[in-house]
């Protein structure tokens, strides 16, 4: 985890940055503490080493994002400000998604692990439910049903061959 500076997280007159927090929105190497590309960017100009937010946010696997609110920028208002600005909200979207099917791939690996030795899986599988995750009552919109098959058919792909290899084990 690296240490941030938190005032270099507000404007002159004090009040949280937003897009001039990033390096590519304005490429004002003077105010950009982070980049928003995959991995840290060194800007060679300078000599300045930009954090990537999207690795940060990825590696906390803050499920709530209110740790990585208050470790990262200056708390949950300036994260809700920042998932307000039109230019972040959807590649935030994107960060969420990713964090949930790493997540959920973590799960479905310790519920095959955990049940290769005949352990307890409840709370991977907990995870791999989205117990976290109290969608209101009601049909699944089309949006959360392509999401879900996405994650699914990924979900699939990747431990199809564990499963087989478990079933032939017995």
């Amino acid at each position: 985890m690296i240490e941030i500076d938190k005032s270099l997280l507000k404007d002159s007159m004090g009040r949280p940055m937003t897009q001039s927090l990033f390096l590519e929105v304005g490429y004002n190497t003077d105010t950009a503490v982070y980049t928003l590309k995959d991995e840290d960017f060194f800007y060679e100009m300078n000599g300045h080493t930009y954090p990537s937010l999207k690795r940060l946010y990825l590696e906390m696997e803050d499920i709530v994002e209110y740790e990585f609110a208050n470790t990262y920028l200056l708390g949950w208002n300036h994260w809700k400000r920042l998932n307000e600005n039109k230019l972040f909200h959807k590649r935030f979207e994107e960060w969420r998604e990713e964090l949930e099917l790493s997540l959920r791939s973590q799960a479905v690996r310790s519920i095959i692990d955990s049940t290769a030795q005949d352990g307890n899986f409840q709370s991977a599988k907990w995870l791999a439910d989205r117990g976290w995750n109290k969608r209101e009552p009601g049909r699944p919109s089309k949006s959360e049903k392509v999401k879900e098959e996405k994650i699914q058919k990924r979900i699939d792909d990747e431990f199809s061959a564990d499963v087989v290899r478990l079933m032939e084990r017995k």
